[in-house]
């Protein structure tokens, strides 16, 4: 083993310590989620790179034995001595071996938890971090410049040095360090764009990070498990455990070529890589990604404005133009990064909601819990009640209800210079603007009348009240719509007020219904009494009435038959039967009568109400006897 190899190796392991120590302190100090995770993945190469330092050292020592080892054979005259020797006689390379065998596949293990933590865990975490201190991002563009030139000139060394004089264990280390300096130059164009105002950057290079870390971790498990199934041949040697290829691609993408190459020829039987057009690609390449580069940087100069849209046009972060404000269709503008386009949808009616996003979106009662409640205090026209004569006074807060909101505002960009320039964030604004005005109108609004028939004028009044503010503010943006449809009792907690509020409601509402049923029955019986009453006197007095005639009629009646009796005398009997016998025609109607003519009998009157006379009444009749 060459000197030069364990002092390269020495080498890439204190320029990645120096490069890990030096990132975590930048990262630190500016708060940069990339430069996070450059430093998790410029650490993992830290490790490797100790892993093969120490690993070029079990090999040196191996090497050192086996020439001792020689020089005393020759010394001896004759090898048969150490022929029969046993593992004991080469203490180092029974180290190396163990080496190899055990703690290898425990690094590569850990190594894999590692990557794979680093892939899973900060990804969340980081939209989490404190925003950018932009105020140090040029100190700390500068340190990361320079640490990752120093990591790309020495993995480049030691690529080389690797690759020329095929020392295997220097090519991990080496690896590690270009993709620690390609990771670097990442971070620092993900600090210049927060720099510019545009910290999402940042957060996209972190997790493409995190997106190499999984990678790797994934080609790690792999080799792992191929690792169990390799087919082991004495004296050939094998590939190392924990050399990642992905880790070696990214570092050195120029392998990519001689990689094709390989397969190229492999495929087809003969030396691809041997013709003029593979050679001629290979000598053009870099021109061919140029002019491709050039084409994508010419393509950035069109953009197109959709109907219905505005786009603001900024070069070198100042508007272009009137305020910068394109209209829809076909526009040009510097290439990128020069020149940016942002477009906004000013033609559509955009919504915002004050108070709980509803989980749901169908239709639910009251008294299920539909959303993360936020609840706002509305004043209520309960009285406090007074003190007794002899009692403290009452010292009870001032009536007050709760309320869940789920309040949609609806609005529209009318100007859109004002809205992009005049606030750093409009969007937030306008929603803090809303929340601030409806705790006030709440805050002086009935619960009763808010919950009734007050919402319309409560609609208006929340609208004008957010425009005025609006206008106040510049915020270029009309109001168009307040909804208060979603305003109920909360439904969290112990004490269910929904639930509570519709008894309360219901109990209301029954009392109300029984009002309005006595009130209709009430109405009902008088009604009815009246018109009993009105029935009952004019039936008496058409009975009193009645009386009076009749009695006069009877009178009257009586006077004239006592004049048609006494003007004929001797003759009352026959008055007498002929009013005996109108009598009888005058009450018994149409009732069949039979009239049975004696001589010496006296009269006999039979009355059958029937049809037709019972035989039996005829054969039972007897004669009277004669006197």
């Amino acid at each position: 083993m060459d000197q030069n190899t364990k002092r390269a190796g020495l080498l890439n392991w204190v320029v990645l310590l120096g490069a890990t120590v030096g990132m975590l302190l930048v990262s630190r100090y500016v708060s940069s989620a990339a430069a996070t995770m450059g430093t998790i993945l410029t650490g993992f190469g830290l490790l490797v790179a100790l892993l093969s330092y120490f690993h070029i050292g079990l090999l040196e020592r191996e090497q050192f034995e086996r020439m001792e080892m020689e020089e005393l054979s020759k010394s001896r005259g004759s090898e048969s001595l150490f022929d029969t020797a046993g593992a004991d006689t080469f203490p180092a390379k029974r180290s190396r071996e163990q080496f190899e065998r055990f703690f290898i596949p425990t690094f590569t293990a850990l190594l894999f938890v590692l990557e794979a933590a680093a892939a899973y865990w900060p990804w969340e975490r980081l939209a989490v971090m404190p925003p950018m201190r932009t105020e140090r991002a040029t100190l700390a563009m500068s340190l990361l410049g320079l640490m990752g030139m120093i990591l790309f000139l020495l993995g480049k060394y030691s690529s080389g040095l690797a690759r020329l004089q095929g020392l295997r264990l220097l090519r991990p280390s080496s690896a590690y360090m270009l993709l620690s300096a390609y990771a670097n130059l990442a971070v620092i164009g993900a600090i210049a764009a927060g720099l510019e105002g545009i910290p999402q950057v940042n957060l996209i290079v972190a997790r493409l990070l995190c997106v190499v870390s999984g990678l790797a971790a994934v080609e790690t498990l792999l080799a792992l498990v191929l690792e169990g199934y390799r087919v082991r041949v004495e004296g050939r040697e094998s590939r190392l455990l924990y050399e990642s290829r992905l880790v070696g691609l990214l570092g050195q993408p120029e392998a990519i070529i001689t990689t094709a190459a390989h397969a190229l020829d492999y495929q087809f039987g003969f030396k691809v890589s041997d013709t003029w057009f593979y050679r001629f690609l290979e000598k053009a390449l870099g021109w061919l990604v140029l002019a491709q580069f050039g084409v994508l940087v010419l393509s950035s100069c069109f953009f197109i404005v959709e109907p219905g849209d505005q786009a603001l046009l900024e070069f070198f972060g100042k508007p272009m133009g009137q305020h910068g404000v394109v209209g829809p269709g076909l526009h040009v503008k510097p290439p990128w990064p020069i020149g940016w386009t942002t477009n906004y949808h000013t033609g559509q009616v955009q919504t915002f909601l004050v108070g709980a996003e509803p989980e749901k979106t169908e239709t639910i009662a009251w008294a299920v819990g539909h959303a993360n409640e936020q609840d706002f205090l509305v004043a209520s026209r309960e009285s406090i009640p007074q003190a007794s004569a002899g009692q403290a006074p009452v010292t009870n807060s001032p009536p007050v209800s709760l309320l869940a909101v789920s309040i949609p505002v609806q609005y529209q960009i009318t100007n859109l210079a004002s809205w992009a320039y005049t606030n750093e964030d409009p969007v937030t604004l306008l929603t803090n603007i809303a929340e601030r005005e409806v705790v006030q109108y709440l805050a002086s609004a009935d619960f009763d009348e808010l919950m009734s028939s007050g919402r319309e004028a409560a609609k208006d009044a929340l609208r004008q009240n957010i425009q005025k503010e609006v206008d106040t503010l510049q915020l270029g943006a009309r109001i168009l719509f307040v909804g208060l449809e979603d305003i109920h009792p909360p439904t969290g907690g112990k004490l269910k007020v929904a639930e509570k509020f519709e008894e309360v409601i219901g109990a209301a509402q029954t009392r109300e219904a029984k009002i309005l049923q006595a009130q209709g029955g009430a109405i009902t019986n008088t009604n009815w009494a009246t018109g009993e009453s009105f029935k009952r006197v004019a039936t008496a007095q058409a009975g009193q009435h009645g009386n009076i005639t009749n009695s006069a009629a009877r009178a009257l009646l009586f006077a004239n038959q006592e004049q048609a009796y006494s003007a004929a005398p001797g003759y009352q009997g026959v008055y007498e039967q002929q009013a005996w016998l109108a009598a009888q025609a005058e009450h018994s109607g149409g009732d069949r009568k039979y009239i049975i003519a004696t001589t010496n009998v006296p009269n006999i009157v039979i009355y059958n109400l029937e049809d037709k006379i019972r035989q039996d009444l005829l054969d039972n009749l007897s004669a009277p006897s004669a006197k």
